[in-house]
């Protein structure tokens, strides 16, 4: 066999033709990308963007080539391999070439590199796949396709009898059951580590609109939760079910409440009387890169989370649908409330994003015990006190913390 026909068949196993290129740091915009590069670094000098140095800063592009490769794969396929059928002697819809390919998995680099590394490339037209095929998904959009579902299941068909559910769903459906979407979510939450302790004494505000003729008290009964009988439907509690509504920041607290100047407003400090088990939405591990393809599995977790987040916390009209719309929010609340446990302990709340402060976080408490009393004892009442907006800059410098 000829050393030409050897290097072909070598190319094509790998995927990719050989590069003789060296590329730095600086040519790169992926932090990921940096990282592997400088760690690879074996030479003096970058042929993309011309810098030079006394020590080795640039690596061969076939340390990127590989990881770039990798993931090219993930995301797509030749259409043949990937089974798209034919209609008509072509393909039911056109292949892409890579250039195209490169942009849609965000490669941003040198231009010139980017030209490099599509040209290395012995496939030239690819369709979108997963696991190689086309009809397939990857886990973060079958954990989306399926919150959708669930989201319509709780919504308009069935809210507590999940397992009684009629399954409709072809014998090839990638989704999961509302009762797997829930454990999933479940699991994500303890592989990423946003069960947290929220330690003895941390302070915690909460609202409540008070005009200067208003003759309630300041204290736990007229500033804590409301009785289970007055207790509407929430962002997180079912109506009838009383849970804690808290702030971690005052701002936040006023913002959840009040809407327009002018108002007034009775605001309560609230202390942990011990440590607290949460689950933190309120901050998210960093997306990791596309590329690393060791941390894939946490990148398809986190795509989804993070929609997932945005889901349950985003802004609700308040038309009288509203118990409609929060009823999502509330089955996932109730499972972690209920029906999930860590270290054989139940959690105390959940912590989310503001949905009308940016950068504001939110906690829910709920009940340390179920019943028609209401029992709040991880948390101590304080103080309270009585604030007046009587125009938009005065109630915009406390809501934004403009003193901070």
């Amino acid at each position: 066999m000829g050393r030409a026909k050897q290097e072909m068949i070598e190319a094509e196993d790998r995927g990719w033709y050989e590069s003789d290129g060296y590329v730095c740091p600086d040519c790169v915009e992926d932090e990921f990308l940096k990282s592997v590069i400088s760690d690879k670094a074996c030479h003096q000098s970058c042929d993309y963007c011309g810098k030079a140095s006394d020590y080795d800063f640039a690596s061969p592009v076939e340390a990127l080539m590989e990881l770039i490769r990798d993931t090219v794969f993930y995301y797509y396929n030749d259409p043949t391999c990937a089974g798209v059928p034919y209609d008509g002697g072509s393909f039911i819809f056109d292949p892409i070439d890579t250039h195209e390919v490169l942009e849609s998995i965000g490669l941003e680099c040198d231009g010139q590199l980017f030209d490099d590394v599509a040209n290395a490339f012995i496939t030239t037209g690819w369709v979108a796949s997963a696991h190689g095929h086309w009809a397939s998904s990857h886990q973060n959009e079958i954990l989306n396709t399926s919150w959708n579902n669930f989201v319509n299941v709780v919504k308009h068909e069935v809210r507590y009898f999940f397992s009684r559910i009629p399954n409709s769903k072809k014998s090839y459906s990638q989704e999961y059951s509302p009762q797997q979407l829930l454990s999933i979510i479940g699991h994500l939450a303890i592989e990423l580590k946003l069960i947290i302790i929220l330690p003895l004494g941390i302070s915690f505000y909460r609202v409540r609109e008070r005009e200067d003729e208003a003759d309630w008290e300041f204290d736990l009964d007229q500033m804590g939760p409301p009785p289970a009988a007055r207790a509407a439907a929430g962002r997180m509690n079912p109506a009838g079910i009383s849970y804690l509504y808290l702030a971690f920041e005052p701002q936040t607290a006023l913002a959840e409440v009040l809407e327009r100047p002018p108002c007034g407003a009775a605001i309560a400090q609230f202390d942990a009387q011990r440590d607290l088990t949460i689950l933190d939405l309120t901050s998210l591990p960093l997306l990791p890169s596309i590329f690393d393809d060791s941390r894939r599995d946490q990148r398809e977790g986190l795509l989804f989370l993070n929609r997932f987040v945005a889901e349950i916390s985003k802004p609700v009209r308040k038309d009288g649908r509203e118990h409609v719309e929060y009823v999502p929010s509330q089955v996932v609340s109730e499972y972690f409330a209920l029906g999930f446990q860590t270290n054989g302990k139940l959690l105390d709340g959940i912590a989310y994003p503001s949905a009308v402060r940016p950068g504001g976080k939110n906690l829910v408490l709920f009940p340390c015990k179920r019943g028609y009393e209401r029992n709040f004892d991880h948390v101590v009442f304080r103080s309270a006190q009585q604030l007046k907006f009587a125009n938009w800059p005065e109630l915009l410098e406390i809501v934004t913390g403009a003193n901070e």
